[in-house]
This record gives structure tokens, sequence and C-alpha cells, in this order.
């Protein structure tokens, strides 16, 4: 069988039995490659050998080019950063091909498997992987996305290749979860997916701001529609939210960028809710500093003390001890946590996690955070 049929006949087996994959398959252009040794994909496009093709067989081709998806789907190609490239890909093969084994794929020999990364994202399997790795995938690659002038996307265009990778992908998992066959962990990951459009900052004041309304006045007017209307009504009267407690794990988890973003937004909502009280709390292993702040003052920095390891039963035991007043909690926090108390506070609790793929917290609220460097 030639090879150009062996491909125009795997596509189609995958959008019947697996149309997920094959519908991503369908939106991307494939492209012989006539010196390429395996397949490669930048996101637009699947690069393939023909030598490549014919000494794997149909279903092994269908599984590569799946291969091929998932990279896509996932979105190595604008996730590299400054890491080695050859390590990154290494790293999103291990991810990639537990999931397509799980679906049922027939994948070639000598493909990158370990039961120890299971379920983690490339970034995690890249960080912990042995300085004396020696294996590399023999088969399916990523390669950076490019920009329209061939070098590297802008920070739109970037923005805009992922956007439209987004809406490829919730539509092809609609169609397959339509025709009951989306895979349970490709569902998990197009759930993390619409769950990061969320944006962390209106769930953050939303929570904050949410548990005692504003009310109305008559003592002021409401300006806008006295003058363009010659009607006094009454303007918002700002309650304020109580007493909020702020804890922020200093494990080493947090970076710079995000505890500036996160005060940022946490004055933001000091000056918009107007709390009674703020009090900082930063932890990692133990209680590490504890600020107080009034209603109008500007927090201006957080100390992240400590960088060690991460636990936040301390912060918990800290506001039972002290008789702190709670009428809302938020923990900003890479979600790395194994010591969850037992019972739930009797306080509401937010959790914000800097990283996007964790799973909820057992009580509470969860949102993630999303880094704009």
């Amino acid at each position: 069988m030639e090879a150009t049929q062996k491909i125009a006949r795997s596509k189609t087996k995958l959008l019947i039995k697996h149309p997920f994959f094959g519908s991503l398959a369908l939106s991307l252009h494939f492209v012989q490659q006539p010196d390429g040794e395996t397949m490669a994909t930048d996101g637009t496009k699947i690069l393939w050998s023909e030598d490549f093709v014919d000494r794997c067989s149909e279903d092994e081709v269908t599984g590569v080019i799946a291969h091929e998806v998932m990279h896509v789907a996932m979105k190595h190609m604008l996730r590299r950063g400054e890491r080695n490239h050859e390590r990154w890909n290494i790293a999103a093969d291990y991810v990639i091909n537990d999931i397509l084994v799980d679906a049922g794929f027939t994948l070639p020999e000598n493909g990158l498997f370990d039961e120890q990364y299971k379920g983690m994202t490339a970034e995690k399997v890249y960080d912990q992987l042995p300085e004396d790795q020696t294996d590399q995938p023999e088969w399916g690659a990523v390669m950076d996305a490019k920009g329209k002038d061939g070098k590297d996307p802008s920070a739109a265009e970037a923005k805009q290749i992922e956007a439209e990778i987004d809406q490829r992908v919730f539509m092809a998992a609609n169609a397959a979860k339509a025709a009951g066959k989306l895979p349970a962990a490709i569902e998990g990951m197009v759930n993390k997916m619409r769950r990061s459009k969320v944006d962390w900052r209106d769930v953050f004041h939303r929570f904050v701001g949410g548990d005692q309304p504003d009310d109305y006045t008559f003592r002021r007017c409401n300006r806008k529609v006295y003058y363009q209307q010659g009607i006094y009504m009454p303007a918002i009267d700002k309650i304020g939210v109580g007493d909020v407690v702020v804890a922020v794990d200093t494990s080493g988890s947090v970076n710079q960028f995000e505890l500036e973003q996160f005060v940022g937004e946490l004055n933001a909502i000091t000056e918009e809710h107007k709390p009674r009280s703020v009090t900082v709390i930063t932890c990692d292993s133990r209680v590490q500093d504890v600020k107080h702040y009034c209603e109008g003052e500007v927090i201006d920095k957080i100390s992240a003390k400590g960088r060690g390891g991460t636990r936040v039963q301390p912060v918990f035991d800290y506001i039972e001890d002290q008789g702190l007043p709670v009428d809302n909690m938020v923990y900003l926090t890479d979600m790395g946590i194994w010591d969850y108390p037992d019972d739930a506070p009797d306080y509401p609790v937010l959790w914000v996690s800097t990283y996007p793929d964790c799973d909820d917290a057992p009580f509470g609220q969860t949102t993630r955070i999303e880094v704009e460097a």
C-alpha cells in the first residue's frame, strides 16, 4: 500500500473510531517531507516521511497521527519556553503515549512509556527527568510554533494560535461526546481547559465581595443619572466585607510574578470592597510571617520567607489558636497539598492555585491563576 493511501486510510479510521482525534487531524495540513525521519507537528500541519510510513503498519500510522494530534491539543508547541528542545520532546511523549495506550491505540515500538509520569503535565515530567536521560523519541515530534514571518510568534500571535486550538479542541470534544466516543482522559483534559478560561480575578472579587451585598444611600446622589436625566437617584453604598485572611504558600512554588499579580488584585479588593481588616499569613511547612492591615491600608508586598515544604494545616491551626476573626479566607498555593484539615472550617475558603492542572480542594472553592509575566 502506498504511503499516501495509508495516511488517508488512517485519517478516515480516526474519524470513524476516534472522532476526537479524527476531527483534529482533519483540521491540520499533512505535508510530505522527502528528507524527514518520522512525523512532527508545529500546531498547524503534520509533516510526515514516506520511509517512516512505509515501515509502520496502518494501525501504527493511525496511532502516530493521534500522537501528533495530542501535541497540538495540549499546545506543546507553545509551552516549551526556554527548556531544552529534545528534553521537552521526551517529557511531552511520556504524557501523550500513556493517554493513547489507554484510549486503545496501537503505537510503534520504542515509544516512551513510564508509569511514574502517569497523569502529569509535560512541565512536571520535564522537571523530574533524570539528568542522565538518554532515551530519545524514535517517532513523533513537536516543533515550536512559528509566526507569520517564520520566527517565534509574537505574544498576540501566540494567543491567537492558542485560541484557535482551543476552539478546535472544544468542537472535536463535543462531537466525540455526542457519539459516545470521548475517552475519559481527554474529557478531563478538555474540562481543565474550559475551567482555565474562567478569570480568577472575577472569582476572587465575587468570592470576597459576595457575602455582604452593597446597599443604596440617598446621602449622595447618583451623579451620572442626575446629570443625564435630572433625576435624583441613590448611589451605591459600599458596606464592606468584614475580616479577610489571606494565606500564601511560600514553599518555593509561588514565583515573584504570581505574588506581584496577587498583591495587585488584593489591593484592588481592599479598595473596592473595603474589608474591615486583612490578615496576611505566609507559610511553608510552618507559619513564617503574619501581618495585619486595617481598612484602607495598602498591602505593599508579601514577604516570601521560608521556601521549605508545603503544609496548610499550620495556617488553620494558627487562626484557631489566635482566635482570628475570619469572614473570608483566600489561600494562594500550587495545590501540592497533602495535609488538608479533616474537617472544613466554618468560614468560606477560596483556593487560588498557581498550577492550572490541579484537582479541586476537598472543601471551599478552587480557581486558577494565569500569570501575565
